[in-house]
């Protein structure tokens, strides 16, 4: 059986590229990771320790292959040749041949339509490369940014939750956005 998410193509655009994470990222991943503006909105962070981006590599990335999905990618300025932040395909979607997107970047490269083009290439590569068939996003509805990115490729808003995000220094209680992108809305969109 054809594993294609074993073998990532490298995408370029502008002066950025979308290549498979390795280990040898996480002192990038480190930097922007510990910000704390960076990763309000995350699940995870700020790191406190380098250790912290290795782990999460070695632990959370690497290790997706077992689930059926892709490392994931890590978002490169090619003319520094450094880790800017990453997106992937994190989770699957129960009874559908789907996935869930979650992207982060660093600070210093946001409001510049990176991430709305890293992202137009991974649901490219999702739907046309490995063959899924719907995308899910989610984000707090405080994350403003984020929403105008989803929004830009065509997902649509879906459901909202409650949610309580516990992090190390705070508590956010928020409404949680749900999107979804299906194949044939996308090609019939193109």
């Amino acid at each position: 059986m054809k594993k294609p998410y074993k073998k990532m193509p490298v995408i370029y655009f502008d002066d950025y590229c979308l290549r498979t994470i390795k280990k040898s990222d996480a002192n990038d991943m480190f930097e922007y990771g510990k910000d704390k503006e960076v990763t309000q909105f995350l699940n995870w962070g700020p790191f406190i320790l380098p250790i912290e981006a290795k782990k999460s590599i070695t632990r959370i990335y690497l290790p997706r292959h077992k689930e059926g999905l892709p490392i994931g990618y890590s978002i490169i300025d090619v003319k520094k040749s450094k880790m800017i932040g990453t997106i992937d395909f994190h989770s699957k979607i129960k009874n559908i041949n789907g996935v869930e997107i979650g992207f982060v970047l660093h600070k210093d490269y946001w409001n510049k339509g990176i991430m709305t083009n890293a992202l137009k290439r991974m649901v490219d590569i999702g739907f046309d490369y490995l063959g899924y068939e719907k995308m899910t996003m989610k984000h707090l509805k405080q994350n403003i940014a984020s929403q105008k990115v989803i929004e830009k490729i065509g997902f649509k808003l879906i459901k909202t939750n409650i949610y309580i995000l516990e992090k190390r220094d705070q508590v956010i209680k928020d409404e949680l956005l749900i999107y979804e992108l299906l194949r044939e809305d996308y090609h019939g969109n193109q």
